[in-house]
């Protein structure tokens, strides 16, 4: 899968979860407000323990474990996220080269040199590394002129 299409899927999913945290906020907030009313009826106006269908210690359990799920959610979302990122990330990392069953290591002289014609040197460094030392005979524009 091409990077872009990887990195529009990450736009995605960071758009649906922020779609859906905000509706977890709201709705942690309206029930944070619920208990806030249930708790001022039972101890300021005196409504009774009962006049909302439950008890008050039930109402109060019954939030903290939804504020514990809302809370748990934004974890896993904030995670898999992450997860999606660091997959794309270590997908775009560019793969190791290997020449004769070492691994290469490439060093261009001039280091941002672009076309032209190079010569190939390679170096043993030890039993597992090769280094392939380019350098660049000749620049691209002797070789056309000025029309490059």
């Amino acid at each position: 899968m091409p990077a872009i299409e990887k990195n529009m899927d990450e736009d995605i999913l960071k758009i649906r979860y922020l779609k859906i945290s905000k509706i977890i906020l709201i709705m942690a907030v309206i029930y944070s407000l619920w208990i806030t009313f249930l708790i001022m009826g039972v101890y300021f106006l005196g409504l009774g323990n009962k006049w909302a269908l439950v008890t008050m210690d039930q109402w109060v359990i019954s939030s903290v474990i939804l504020l514990g799920v809302f809370i748990g959610l934004e974890i896993i979302f904030i995670l898999h996220h992450y997860m999606v990122k660091r997959k794309r990330i270590e997908s775009e990392k560019p793969k190791p080269l290997y020449y004769k069953g070492k691994k290469l290591h490439i060093y261009t002289l001039p280091a941002d040199s672009k076309g032209g014609i190079y010569s190939k040197t390679y170096v043993k460094i030890d039993g597992d590394d090769i280094l392939n030392l380019r350098f660049q005979m000749i620049p691209p524009y002797e070789m056309w002129g000025k029309k490059q």
